[in-house]
């Protein structure tokens, strides 16, 4: 017979020994997914030994570099924030491309991402049936019909 308890376990992942730096979630720290960039360069700041920090991995937060709880909006990302703790308080270069495969930590990841905006190729595309709901509806938006389509 399986038992069908779960055990969890406090674990700390060290990530490397030059950095100092425990990562506190390692799940959060391994996905196989990027974040969108927030930045496309690191961002400086002093960091305090012993003191836990949530790094944010999705790239959504308004308070960058830090996690804000955008991710857990229905639908967002699958993204968690990087839990970490430094150990020696001082200036720490965190990725802001969110690119690194160092997370938190910048690993220059950012110098081989496009500078183009990733909107710079996006086009306007609508679309619209001959459906008699589609059209109901857009008559009740107060759209009218108009070179094909419907235009307000």
């Amino acid at each position: 017979m399986i038992s069908s308890r779960i055990c969890s376990a406090n674990v700390v992942f060290i990530r490397n020994a030059a950095s100092k730096i425990k990562i506190l979630n390692p799940s959060a720290d391994v996905l196989p997914f990027k974040g969108v960039d927030a930045e496309k360069k690191p961002v400086t700041i002093n960091l305090k030994a012993g003191k836990t920090y949530s790094w944010c991995a999705c790239g959504l937060s308004s308070t960058q570099p830090f996690c804000d709880g955008t991710h857990k909006k229905e639908g967002f990302t699958l993204n968690k924030p990087v839990k970490f703790q430094v150990e020696k308080t001082g200036e720490y270069m965190l990725c802001n491309c969110k690119q690194t495969d160092k997370r938190p930590i910048c690993d220059g990841s950012h110098k081989e991402i496009s500078q183009r905006p990733k909107s710079a190729d996006a086009t306007q595309f609508v679309m619209f049936s001959n459906s008699p709901v589609y059209e109901g509806v857009a008559r009740e938006l107060g759209y009218k019909h108009k070179n094909g389509g419907f235009q307000q």
